[in-house]
């Protein structure tokens, strides 16, 4: 038992560096540099600043101008860590390859969650550059910011955003394309977890879905961080921020070999 464990283990890992690798040079964001300065500049800035305005020209107070830019700036790393997610499995369809990566023996957890990898990295590049603007063109003040707190809020809301990528990734075995399951997503998460208001202005059977999803967890602890609290209030947000990424992550994992199932019965593994 242990040795196919270990075994288990060996190949689950070999195939996870195998589709890092395979990630690295079919992710079109790495090959073109003016993805890069799409993605990465010019999405935050476009995003922060049509929330900035609209804020500013409806007579908000300072501080819920500041509330809407930090929560902009982070909220635009699900493009990334969700959306560029999600289409895995989509674009893979459309090249043709998803039905050959499928009948290798390797695990299939491993080869999503390789070339999900580089999508941590996106998405935090995305979110830093979105709060260096807030800084330097809308005014947010870093003066009382915990940075060590700020930095680990960011990686674990990223990596908690990939899993709800991974899950809907799993469904586009299934549907002709993930992209509207992932489009869908985004403007939920846009809307109900407390990007531009506090989740406490909505409705109380509406704030179950906003804290059923890491990204609530993560502004409130990027906010906590960015005030300055103290590290014992923020280890809630910070405990709830992995246990809902955790939850998704397995149920992204137990759903993979379902919906693999379901596409090769139905027939839907190569429909795109």
């Amino acid at each position: 038992m242990g040795v196919s464990v270990r075994q288990w283990v060996l190949e689950s890992y070999r195939s996870l560096l195998g589709s890092m690798k395979f990630g690295s040079k079919g992710t079109i964001i790495w090959d073109s540099w003016d993805m890069w300065v799409l993605e990465i500049a010019v999405l935050p800035l476009a995003q922060i600043s049509f929330f900035y305005f609209l804020v500013g020209y409806a007579g908000y107070s300072p501080s819920m101008v500041e509330y809407v830019v930090v929560g902009n700036a982070v909220q635009t790393m699900t493009f990334s860590s969700v959306f560029a997610v999600a289409n895995i499995t989509s674009s893979d369809k459309w090249q043709g390859t998803l039905s050959s990566l499928l009948v290798t023996p390797a695990n299939r957890a491993s080869m999503i969650m390789g070339r999900a990898i580089y999508q941590i990295i996106m998405s935090l590049m995305i979110s830093i550059t979105g709060l260096l603007y807030g800084y330097f063109l809308f005014g947010v003040n870093f003066s009382s910011a915990d940075y060590p707190m700020l930095a680990l809020s960011l990686v674990l809301t990223s990596m908690s955003m990939i899993s709800f990528g991974l899950l809907i990734s799993t469904i586009g075995l299934y549907m002709r394309t993930a992209l509207i399951v992932a489009n869908i997503f985004l403007f939920i998460g846009l809307l109900v977890c407390g990007v531009n208001f506090p989740v406490s202005a909505l409705p109380s059977w509406l704030q179950i879905l906003s804290y059923a999803i890491p990204l609530t967890y993560g502004l409130q602890a990027i906010r906590g961080s960015i005030a300055g609290a103290s590290a014992a209030s923020l280890i809630l947000p910070i405990s709830q921020l992995l246990l809902t990424g955790i939850i998704v992550f397995g149920f992204a994992l137990g759903l993979t070999n379902s919906f693999e199932k379901l596409s090769r019965k139905s027939g839907k593994m190569e429909v795109y």
